[in-house]
């Protein structure tokens, strides 16, 4: 639970994508409203609405009515700001227990997670039930975390009542697995140790913002296999380009790659971004590549390294976003970043107690906000990319009459 496990600050102009969760009331919301006040992130007009003792932070974060209106976090709000150190985008996750769907949304796209505990609500170490299933996705999603133990200020900054929830953090990560968990004492509604030191002279740590900026984050996707989903297909006078975002690895003129499930081999005769040629181009570009030989491609097929694999089976944690339960045997759309096939759910493995992730395998239902261990058969194959590891290990289910998503997946297997 100390700092040596989080390495030096990144480096000018990194990005920094984390996100935010906590139980209603814990005070999520005020924080992140701090961290854009004391970053320096706030217009003028904003800052000169706010209260002198800056007790409605939170409003600046609550953005819809309705959650004015009822003082909770409903959708995945998303908020940016910036340091000389590195950029931060900022996913706010809802607190309440039936907005949990949304917390996988926000966890999909960020490097680690940011859990808020109201101390003042904490009983003999004892953490909330929702405090145990944030953390328990932020483990499944494969996220490291940091605890935010607020409102430290209303228990005078008792450092024997932080330690007793540090402990209660230590134990939880132990029975998940989270070897990158880190505790900070903080007054959120003050700013003491948000972005600035303040308020317990015990307290000789790091504060929020720079243990954020310490955070591993999720290995370097350029460092990965190579993988560039077709979008679309440009002509550049006779020759042919292949075009889309390079999810992960490296591309450079003269790679040897393969195209689609069927794995035709080419070359890369020229790699294009903003219709310029470049010499290489890395995870996170929009590119288009021109291959020595066209190949029979369209969209949905993949640019890849030789070591791709294609299956039509694959076991999957599957997160059920629909508030309609899932239909045995009904056939649904698979989405794998700009494929599309159609997918079967053939059997429950087990369903996830989203407080420990331990395993109830007696399951013949998927309810909303269930996390379930499926197993599913797709009609194309699809690429085999497991989620730890591979950025197109990701995928959703959509019920293709309405359209409706009904479920988040990661790879987890595939025969």
């Amino acid at each position: 639970m100390d700092g040596a496990s989080f390495p030096a600050l990144m480096a000018p102009d990194a990005q920094i994508r984390f996100m935010t969760a906590g139980s209603v009331d814990d005070g999520k919301s005020t924080l992140i409203g701090r961290l854009l006040l004391d970053a320096g992130a706030l217009m003028q007009d904003q800052t000169d609405a706010l209260d002198p003792d800056y007790a409605d932070l939170a409003n600046l974060t609550d953005g819809l009515e309705a959650e004015r209106q009822q003082g909770i976090t409903i959708d995945v709000a998303y908020r940016y700001f910036a340091t000389p150190h590195a950029s931060f985008v900022i996913a706010d996750a809802p607190g309440h227990e039936q907005y949990t769907r949304n917390m996988v949304t926000a966890a999909s796209t960020s490097d680690v997670a940011v859990l808020v505990i109201d101390v003042t609500r904490i009983v003999d170490g004892e953490l909330r039930p929702q405090t145990r299933r944030h953390a328990t996705i932020a483990a499944l999603m494969g996220l490291d975390l940091i605890v935010a133990v607020n409102k430290m200020d209303a228990i005078d900054w008792s450092q024997q009542r932080f330690q007793e929830v540090e402990r209660s953090v230590e134990r939880l990560a132990e029975a998940l697995s989270l070897r990158h968990v880190r505790c900070v004492p903080v007054s959120a509604r003050r700013g003491d140790n948000v972005v600035r030191r303040g308020g317990a002279d015990w307290w000789t740590g790091a504060t929020l913002l720079d243990v954020i900026k310490r955070s591993r984050g999720k290995s370097d996707r350029s460092a990965g296999p190579l993988r560039l989903p077709i979008q679309t297909m440009l002509r550049d006078g006779v020759r042919r380009l292949y075009a889309g975002r390079l999810e992960s690895g490296v591309v450079r003129p003269g790679d040897t790659v393969v195209v689609g499930a069927s794995k035709v081999q080419a070359n890369v005769g020229r790699v294009c971004i903003g219709g310029r040629a470049t010499s290489v181009a890395v995870a996170g570009d929009s590119v288009a590549l021109e291959l020595s030989d066209e190949r029979d491609a369209a969209r949905g097929d993949v640019i890849a390294d030789s070591g791709a694999r294609y299956v039509r089976s694959i076991a999957a944690d599957l997160c059920w976003l629909d508030e309609d339960a899932w239909v045995r045997g009904r056939r649904y759309q698979l989405r794998q970043g700009a494929l599309e096939t159609q997918a079967l759910i053939e059997e429950i493995n087990f369903v996830r107690d989203v407080t420990d992730l331990s395993k109830r395998e007696t399951s013949s239902s998927l309810n909303l906000n269930d996390i379930a261990n499926v197993r599913i058969s797709t009609r194309d194959p699809i690429l085999a990319d497991v989620y730890s590891s591979g950025a197109l290990g990701a995928f959703v289910l959509f019920d293709p009459q309405t359209n409706q998503t009904c479920g988040a997946g990661m790879i987890r297997e595939a025969s």
